[in-house]
């Protein structure tokens, strides 16, 4: 196990790692929603400071699905008093609208654990006000996701409608980048990452 001092330094290299800047390319893919199993969600991780993360949470909450986490941040305590243990025991899932940072940190202690990212989308504000969604998952969340091109400020929601439907069958991963409508400005000016972290042997 990590100690709380390696743990801590691991946070201080996400925050000095550059956001990766993937380049603009298009990908639709013509494939049917599945009907999977989702992988059923444990919690749901958000970021207190970031309007956009707590509509998330306020979705995911509607929706009835995991319980909701709170961060500012730090995922340290949420790693060390929970994740940490359970994972041990058996590896649920867990999903995310939150900085760089903590899903750097928790990707990487995941991977000892047999798990992993098995979704990531990358959500940055263009010049212009609309948003560039770059996304890479299962191909039937993709598929789910065309709708973000027109989802504006509500593209949060629909971002918790599709983490928690993410399939337990992957047969492979695709890409694609989706621009959506303008959405209104908010104190963040850094990207936002959604993600799912499930067992890799899924």
């Amino acid at each position: 196990m990590a100690s709380r001092r390696e743990f801590l330094q691991l946070g201080m290299a996400a925050l000095a790692l550059p956001i990766t800047v993937h380049p603009p390319f298009s990908a639709t893919p013509a494939i049917k929603p599945a009907s999977d199993t989702s992988v059923g969600l444990y919690k749901a991780v958000f970021d207190e400071r970031f309007s956009e993360s707590v509509a998330f949470a306020e979705e995911v909450k509607a929706l009835g699905k995991p319980v909701v986490h709170g961060i500012k941040g730090d995922i340290t305590d949420l790693w060390f008093h929970e994740l940490h243990a359970l994972w041990k025991r058996k590896p649920v899932a867990v999903a995310g609208l939150t900085g760089h940072g903590a899903v750097f940190c928790l990707e990487r202690l995941a991977w000892d654990h047999r798990m992993r990212v098995v979704y990531r989308g990358e959500h940055q504000r263009l010049p212009d006000g609309r948003m560039q969604h770059l996304l890479s998952g299962p191909p039937s969340m993709l598929h789910e996701a065309e709708d973000l091109n027109s989802s504006g400020a509500d593209w949060p929601e629909l971002i918790a409608r599709l983490v928690t439907r993410c399939p337990v069958v992957r047969p492979r991963t695709t890409e694609a980048t989706i621009v959506g409508a303008v959405a209104p400005r908010t104190d963040n000016p850094d990207p936002l990452i959604s993600w799912v972290i499930a067992s890799r042997t899924a």
